[in-house]
């Protein structure tokens, strides 16, 4: 069960570990992107910033979409993270109900982006898909750290 899908392009470092993962209590952690899955550098860094007591799998979105959808996974707590908005509604898709909330993190600022919000940017492909995604899932908040202020992601979109 996806207590929490969460996009941030750093992925699992030292606020997420911390912050977010006392806030979601999960029981594993689920990161899912293509790049990261193949890189064992990510990996290993992945590993270590990984809290005690949480079970961490790094998976393609395609073979992430696969773990969720066994029923085996049904009853486990899961913190999903994803690196972009596209991964987020691939999944969303992917998974039927499963993802009801999806919080919005660090996302840096690239080539023909804009800031939408603190620490936040897309460009006109990431808004399209943040729409789409908006209409999949019950909500989409933008929140750096659990003690800030949510940001109904309506407002930018």
């Amino acid at each position: 069960m996806v207590e929490l899908c969460r996009v941030d392009d750093r992925m699992l470092h030292g606020q997420v570990a911390v912050t977010w993962v006392n806030q979601v209590a999960p029981d594993a952690i689920l990161i899912a992107n293509d790049e990261a899955a193949t890189n064992e550098m990510s990996k290993l860094a992945f590993k270590m910033a990984k809290p005690a007591g949480v079970k961490l799998a790094i998976k393609t979105v395609k073979d992430a979409a696969v773990l969720l959808n066994d029923p085996r996974t049904k009853k486990t707590r899961i913190f999903l993270i994803v690196r972009t908005v596209q991964d987020a509604l691939e999944l969303a898709k992917a998974t039927g109900n499963q993802i009801t909330t999806v919080n919005i993190g660090g996302v840096k600022k690239k080539e023909g982006s804009r800031q939408v919000a603190a620490n936040v940017h897309m460009d006109d492909a990431d808004i399209d898909a943040l729409r789409e995604l908006n209409s999949l899932v019950d909500k989409v908040e933008i929140q750096m750290v659990p003690s800030e202020s949510k940001t109904d992601v309506k407002k930018i979109i």
